[in-house]
């Protein structure tokens, strides 16, 4: 996309110009030790100042169109908008959004009706992998919109104070998750635009930009598309299509800074007070792990849904045997086993695992909420 489109259509979405709803404002280890290599404190982009970001970023050719896509409020009668790309260079989550089928929406609900039900409404949720929103958005619409629930001998009453916390390192992938944020006018959500490992990581990493399925982009290595050739690709892409007339297939590269969840934490004391998490970064799953022991040792979400295939965390160095240990001595029930992981589809290996103590979870998240 050219700059001054680029231009255009960013201030379109950022400063109302497109009809928009309207929604109220609120308030792995490698080697190297952590002092050899320590982790920066991660700072929330400043959405105020996204668009100009972006526009540097589409001089460089980097980044996408951004195509308005509707989706249901999980709690109201009316629609959010998703910044989504062009059906083309996206054909799974934005395929799905412009086709007016949505994405997840039965998750999306359930995770909702979560928070409302069980968390009372008290609390904050954590979106790792945040992709273009389908998510964040819709869970920060739902965290801003809270009616009277009852949960033992306590009321909650009104407008919540919860927070999402969305990390997403993907560079063109996070530009149109913040536009989303801001055509919907969200004030309760902190974007992270890093990739986030273990404490003894290298501080950047090579991401993949998926060139068909931006949700399916990765650290280099953890998938196998990442490491083809230009054959290889336009055989997995184009799989028996006649190559003459086979659009080319090219995966871009970013370095990305990284980060992890324990210097989030460190920086954001919304992080102490999460109720649902949501983990999907195709394959560095277990790095987030390595990276988030303070996290998960002090203040663990109630629930989380994590995906966990096998294949890709091997690649990554990360066997999921050590991460389903860690998850059951953190506290979590529901845990898989390998052998259950091993069978099933891609879709199967999402799994979500909640707190077997789950009245002290709620009690702790309930404690720092007010605290925020």
């Amino acid at each position: 996309m050219a700059l001054s489109k680029l231009r255009v259509v960013l201030f379109g979405w950022a400063s109302g110009a497109l009809a928009l709803p309207n929604v109220p404002q609120g308030p792995l280890r490698l080697g190297r030790s952590v002092e050899e290599n320590p982790l920066p404190d991660p700072m929330p982009v400043d959405l105020s100042s996204w668009a100009g970001i972006a526009q540097g970023r589409a001089g460089a050719g980097q980044a996408s169109e951004l195509v308005p896509a509707n989706v249901k409020s999980l709690v109201g009668d009316y629609n959010l908008t998703i910044a989504a790309f062009e059906k083309w260079e996206d054909q799974t989550v934005s395929g799905h959004l412009l086709s007016g089928e949505g994405w997840e929406v039965e998750h999306t609900k359930s995770l909702c009706n979560i928070f409302r039900n069980v968390g009372g409404g008290v609390g904050n949720f954590l979106d790792v992998g945040a992709n273009i929103g389908t998510f964040s958005i819709p869970m920060a619409d739902c965290l801003a919109h809270v009616q009277t629930h009852t949960q033992g001998d306590a009321a909650y009453t009104g407008g919540s104070t919860g927070r999402v916390i969305a990390v997403e390192g993907m560079p063109p992938t996070a530009d149109h998750l913040v536009v989303g944020i801001l055509a919907n006018q969200l004030r309760n959500v902190d974007v992270y635009n890093y990739a986030v490992g273990g404490s003894s990581d290298t501080r950047r990493v090579t991401m993949s930009l998926n060139p068909v399925n931006k949700g399916g982009s990765a650290v280099k290595g953890n998938k196998p598309f990442t490491e083809m050739d230009d054959h290889q690709l336009q055989d997995l892409f184009h799989p028996g299509k006649n190559q003459r007339f086979a659009k080319k297939v090219e995966v871009k590269e970013f370095s990305v800074e990284l980060t992890s969840g324990d210097r989030i934490l460190h920086g954001n004391p919304a992080m102490k007070a999460i109720l649902i998490a949501k983990v999907d970064i195709e394959g560095h799953e277990g790095h987030f792990i390595q990276g988030s022991h303070l996290l998960f040792s002090k203040f663990p979400p109630c629930f989380m849904t994590i995906e966990l295939i096998p294949e890709w965390l091997e690649r990554a160095g990360t066997p999921v045997q050590g991460i389903l240990d860690s998850l059951e001595s953190w506290g979590y029930k529901n845990v898989p086993t390998v052998e259950q992981l091993s069978k099933g589809s891609v879709e199967s290996k999402t799994r979500t695992v909640e707190q077997k103590d789950m009245a002290k979870c709620l009690e702790r998240v309930r404690s720092y909420a007010t605290q925020q």
